[in-house]
């Protein structure tokens, strides 16, 4: 086939040479032992992630409650910058979790009308739901307040 035009790879350094271009900008993949320095580092650091038995989650936000996140982030960062998502949920949780205990362990002092237990076992949810119940007002107090945004 007389027609048929040869094609051929050109090594970067005849790129350079032919049309005096620097190296740089003649190889195409000229960061590809970074790519893979980087690759390696991103591994190592999921692998300790994982051994310290971090879990990765990605939640979704309404654009709305999204605006009020990163608002709060910056506000409650002050002059050092606003928190990072992470930090900011992180920080959210830990306090949610001080609060229940507290909430926890106020409801425990007092003992269920019904059963004569106190929370969190009671009677175990036998009269959930009757005003006597003592988890029936605990249910409504311990959840938390919401509101559509």
């Amino acid at each position: 086939m007389s027609g048929m035009i040869e094609q051929r790879r050109f090594s970067a350094d005849e790129i350079c040479k032919t049309f005096s271009v620097p190296l740089e900008l003649a190889t195409v993949t000229g960061n590809a032992k970074e790519k893979k320095a980087a690759t390696k580092r991103q591994q190592k650091r999921r692998e300790k992630l994982k051994e310290q038995g971090v879990k990765e989650f990605s939640p979704k936000f309404w654009p709305g409650v999204l605006a009020m996140l990163d608002n709060s982030r910056t506000v409650r960062g002050g002059c050092d910058g606003p928190y990072s998502v992470e930090e900011y949920i992180v920080a959210l949780v830990r306090e949610d979790a001080a609060r229940l205990e507290g909430q926890i362990a106020d409801a425990q002092r007092y003992p269920c009308n019904q059963c004569g237990k106190t929370l969190p076992t009671g009677c175990g949810g036998a009269f959930k739901g009757e005003l006597a119940c003592l988890h029936t007002p605990a249910a409504w107090k311990l959840r938390i307040p919401t509101v559509d945004a």
